[in-house]
């Protein structure tokens, strides 16, 4: 796709809108729209198979089995420079083809690049962390592996841009730099994780742990760790979070680029990334069970309390007051958690959804694709029919021709 369309969307559809009026009765609700030299032949494609009238049947030539030549061209008269079904080798008449009618399927190998350009807009949407992987991480302290990561981040944000080109070889080319990239971010981040387990350790928590923002007031031993929850942010912001994205991107692209969206081929790279997610949770999970250890000492302090036992040092609206504060922290934790880790999981189930739907509206307009969002139950496939209820129309200066 062409820079300035990246960034005019809008302005593009609404271009054409203008050029051509009957657009926004086909297609109700453009999403995006991609003009580039493949676009160009499968608008002549299109005209090729279907004509360019939709007032009309549409026919393909079938040739004999083991015919040889091409079609007589008709010399004079009003049909002068058309083909007939005649086949003529060496000046003669050697065999007559015939006449199909089709039916305005489009062809079956334009089907997969459809589908994937279809789908496109909504991936960036849903992994739009991807395009600003670079700037984002530099943000973040990174340790010794900086300059490979930096690597691996523009490879991935590079294959990531490219994807809508629909060029195979350059996909085939970016498929294997990126998967050669991921896997290196994967040695990179299981470092990192080791790291990660070693500042965990040298800042143990207390077996029951407080906010140190909670109000609760120690009498005799002071706690291990005095101020948990910063020390607990402060983990959060480790490098391994960094390697986690770059490597969450790197196995998103892998999908993308391979054109595999099976749901086994989606559920694989998944299952690599709750690998990794579920290792860095590990340590973060043994932090917040101490928490929770804590909110079950409070919760203990008011029972006890309320059943006339006195504690020393606490009131039900203190304790009430500290427990109320435990929870809040232990809620903002898991939701700062769920973002650095669950959420980039989350992304695959998404690509999963789009895929398994593989409903798009297509118009092909001067040579662009303009796509749009359709009504689901409106364009409901046969279970046998897979992605071929695929909406194709096709726009050129002599008239529309709609195929379903």
């Amino acid at each position: 796709m062409e820079e300035s369309h990246k960034k005019d969307l809008p302005l593009a559809i609404k271009v054409h809108f203008a050029k051509h009026p009957l657009l926004p009765t086909l297609i109700k609700n453009p999403t995006h729209y991609v003009q580039s030299p493949w676009t160009q032949l499968i608008s002549q494609q299109l005209q090729s198979q279907f004509g360019t009238r939709g007032d009309r049947d549409f026919y393909r030539i079938v040739f004999s089995p083991g015919a040889s030549g091409e079609l007589m061209t008709i010399q004079k008269g009003p049909l002068a420079g058309l083909q007939t079904t005649s086949v003529v080798d060496g000046g003669k008449i050697s065999s007559v083809a015939g006449l199909e009618k089709v039916d305005g399927q489009i062809s079956p190998n334009l089907m997969p690049m459809l589908l994937t350009m279809g789908a496109l807009n909504s991936i960036h949407a849903r992994l739009s962390y991807i395009a600003d992987i670079c700037t984002d991480i530099r943000n973040r302290q990174i340790a010794g592996d900086k300059a490979k990561l930096e690597r691996i981040s523009e490879v991935i944000v590079d294959c990531f841009e490219s994807m809508s080109e629909g060029d195979d070889r350059l996909n085939e080319d970016n498929l294997r730099r990126v998967t050669s990239n991921t896997d290196d971010c994967y040695e990179i981040l299981m470092t990192l994780l080791d790291d990660l387990l070693a500042q965990h350790k040298e800042k143990e928590m207390d077996f029951e742990s407080f906010d140190e923002h909670s109000g609760i007031e120690f009498y005799g031993t002071r706690p291990k760790l005095d101020k948990p929850t910063e020390v607990m942010r402060r983990l959060m912001q480790h490098s391994v979070f960094a390697a986690y994205d770059r490597y969450a991107a790197g196995r998103a692209c892998q999908v993308v680029l391979s054109g595999n969206y099976s749901s086994s081929n989606i559920g694989r790279h998944k299952r690599a990334l709750e690998r990794v997610r579920d290792s860095i949770r590990t340590v973060f999970d043994e932090r917040m069970e101490r928490y929770k250890r804590g909110v079950v000492f409070l919760r203990q302090i008011i029972d006890n309390l309320n059943q006339g036992f006195p504690q020393p040092h606490w009131t039900v609206e203190g304790a009430q007051r500290v427990l109320d504060a435990q929870l809040s922290v232990i809620e903002k934790l898991e939701s700062e958690l769920y973002a650095l880790l669950d959420a980039r999981i989350a992304d695959f189930d998404d690509i999963a959804k789009i895929f398994k739907n593989g409903k798009f509206q297509v118009l092909v307009v001067d040579g662009a694709m303009i796509f749009s969002e359709v009504d689901i139950p409106a364009l409901e496939c046969e279970p046998e029919s897979s992605s071929e209820c695929l909406t194709v129309t096709d726009q050129n200066t002599r008239g529309l021709a709609r195929t379903h």
